[in-house]
């Protein structure tokens, strides 16, 4: 039965899963950071121990890697032979190849280590290198998700591909549409009840039958005088590719 848990990282990933397994009944025995200040806050937050040394690492039922994709190769090597785990939806489970027992559980959430989640209602994708150990993983997120899946790492590389389009690209937009309205002196939140419907749209209907806007239209008066207004060449590129997208999208 795996209780004791030993979490590298301190960042949002790394926060969030420490607090659910803590919650959880779980004991996070070690928080293992290069970032000293963050490292230290966690581990106080959960009342732990800290290290910033992976060779500190203590023994443990399992370690889940919460790091940037480039350095869970770096973080892998230098660990002893415990289970171990990492949480990127990009990096493949081969990265881990050469433990005995390893594994992913990927959240497919934006987490931050600032605002307070239910965990439960956050999907949790699990991959396994044996049928054993991927039970195991699967019971144990159980105890913090109330939506488990199995997924191999080409289907979580797709997922998360999506992922970032759905969060972090429609996130850029908003950015970009505030800047606009900033530069006008024009409150962006008169478009938050318009963010708000838009999303809970998408929840209940398949998203290409919520397109709206003078793109789907086919309305190029519209779409030109807009270009015409944008005075940013980054924007203006941006509200061109998109519009031609759509426009050939609906003009089948």
């Amino acid at each position: 039965m795996i209780k004791k848990i030993t979490i590298i990282g301190s960042g949002n990933v790394a926060t969030q899963l420490s607090l659910a397994f803590k919650r959880a009944n779980f004991e996070i025995i070690q928080i293992i950071s290069r970032n000293q200040k963050s490292g230290e806050q966690l581990a106080k937050k959960i009342n732990t121990s800290f290290s910033n040394d992976i060779k500190g690492v203590l023994k443990s039922d399992f370690i889940i890697i919460c790091v940037n994709d480039d350095n869970i190769s770096s973080v892998v090597k230098k660990l002893p032979d415990i289970p171990v785990v990492h949480t990127s939806g990009n990096t493949s489970i081969e990265v881990l190849k050469n433990k005995k027992i390893y594994g992913v559980i990927y959240p497919v959430q934006s987490l931050s280590k600032e605002r307070k989640i239910n965990f439960n209602n956050v999907p949790v994708c699990v991959e396994a290198s044996n049928r054993n150990f991927e039970k195991k993983l699967v019971t144990i997120i159980k105890k913090i998700s109330n939506h488990v899946y199995i997924l191999d790492s080409k289907s979580r590389k797709y997922l998360h591909l999506s992922a970032v389009i759905t969060s972090n690209f429609s996130n850029y937009c908003y950015s970009i549409s505030k800047d606009i309205l900033d530069q006008k002196k024009i409150d962006f939140s008169l478009l938050k009840p318009l963010i708000i419907y838009t999303a809970e749209k998408t929840l209940y209907q398949e998203p290409k039958l919520n397109q709206t806007g003078p793109a789907k239209r086919g309305d190029k008066k519209t779409i030109k005088e807009h270009l015409e207004i944008l005075d940013n060449k980054n924007y203006k590129n941006i509200y061109k590719l998109l519009s031609k997208n759509i426009l050939k999208e609906y003009e089948k």
